[in-house]
């Protein structure tokens, strides 16, 4: 009788604070995608699969969101689904096929766009470019198909994270610390690319992340 009067009395702001999975769908999402990109990350450093170009990328990163998408599905109606090369219509007047999309099936989904680039392939001009085509592409599909959009970018080549003097990077800029324009076109009359501009509605940092002789690159489009 005198050990529950005790227990009664001691104040609320004292006990363990609660820490479990929010069942929000959107912020279960992002922790999703955070939790899979770090060990998607730690997988590519140690050598875990070899990836040296963008399919590899793009299978093995799946496999582990939808690892932790099924670990992160704590309601009895809870269905989280991941797919390879969504298509989407009328993407600029095209059809475009997304990378890997995933959903909690009527709740809440997401596009995601991949870029693996080495310093052996070259051609970061072209490179640059297709970084903000993917971009805009993301926020277009956001508007009309998905709830949230996800690039993710993998590199070894230095001039994509270090700044450019002249050319194609003073426009397509995505060296570390970079903040992009908001609503406005970027054309770069570059051979090969003559005819791309891309339009960004959303400013974008590009923070990029330095592990061993790679870096890493995140960007969320809302």
């Amino acid at each position: 009788m005198h050990f529950i009067r005790l227990l009664s009395t001691i104040p609320v702001s004292q006990m363990k604070p609660s820490n479990i999975i929010e069942f929000d769908y959107r912020k279960r999402m992002n922790a999703i995608l955070g939790e899979s990109w770090k060990i998607f990350k730690s997988q590519f450093i140690h050598g875990r699969h070899e990836i040296n170009k963008e399919a590899p990328f793009q299978h093995h990163f799946a496999q582990i969101i939808r690892s932790v998408g099924n670990l992160y599905s704590i309601g009895e109606n809870d269905l989280f689904k991941v797919d390879l090369e969504t298509k989407c219509e009328n993407v600029k007047g095209k059809s475009k096929y997304i990378d890997i999309s995933c959903k909690f099936v009527k709740h809440c989904n997401c596009a995601i766009e991949l870029k693996f680039k080495t310093s052996q392939q070259g051609a970061q001009d072209h490179g640059r470019i297709d970084v903000y085509v993917d971009i805009e592409a993301l926020e277009l599909v956001t508007e009309s198909q998905f709830d949230l959009g996800k690039f993710y970018m993998i590199t070894d080549s230095t001039p994509y994270v270090n700044q450019s003097r002249k050319g194609v990077g003073t426009v397509f800029s995505t060296h570390d610390g970079h903040f992009s324009s908001s609503n406005q076109e970027f054309w770069y009359n570059s051979k090969g690319r003559e005819d791309v501009r891309v339009n960004l509605r959303n400013s974008y940092n590009f923070n990029w992340e330095h592990i061993e002789n790679w870096y890493f690159l995140e960007l969320t489009i809302e």
